[in-house]
């Protein structure tokens, strides 16, 4: 009975130790890639490639605090369509605005990751001098091997 839990006990290790690695680092760049090229597809007013960004499910949410209030987008469609409306406004120039990710905090779990970060945008908006900060939560997960937003939330700092 020893040999036999000798032998089962060295064939689950020789099994747990082939099992592949994850290698973290490179898990967080990609997934600083993923939010980085959804920031680039808004500037970009592309909402064909933001969309290519997020899981396509109805368990996602896109959620946004700003000082006119809460907004909240639940589901693939309605994250959607809220992503056109965005990128069809054409009331300011884009390019004449920058933002820039920080402070990044990301834990991999396997096929998901949660991120914490800041963003600083700066520039000109509709004429006017802007600066603004937010700090941003996103849930990633894995979707035939590439990481996608399953939720993303936004805060707005207020000034002082």
């Amino acid at each position: 009975m020893k040999k036999l839990i000798l032998i089962a006990t060295i064939i689950f290790l020789a099994g747990t130790s082939c099992q592949e690695k994850i290698d973290i680092e490179k898990e967080k760049e990609a997934i600083k890639a993923v939010i980085e090229q959804e920031s680039k597809a808004y500037f970009n007013q592309d909402y064909v490639a933001m969309g290519e960004t997020i899981v396509k499910e109805p368990s996602s949410v896109k959620m946004y605090m700003t000082q006119k209030g809460q907004f909240r987008y639940e589901g693939w469609d309605k994250i959607n369509a809220q992503n056109q409306i965005e990128t069809s406004d054409t009331t300011w120039n884009r390019k004449l605005v920058k933002g820039r990710f920080l402070n990044y905090k990301i834990d991999v779990m396997d096929n998901s990751a949660w991120v914490l970060c800041d963003k600083h945008w700066e520039g000109i908006n509709k004429g006017e001098s802007m600066t603004m900060d937010q700090s941003r939560i996103y849930v990633l997960k894995k979707v035939d091997n590439k990481w996608k937003i399953a939720l993303i939330a936004m805060y707005t700092i207020p000034k002082e």
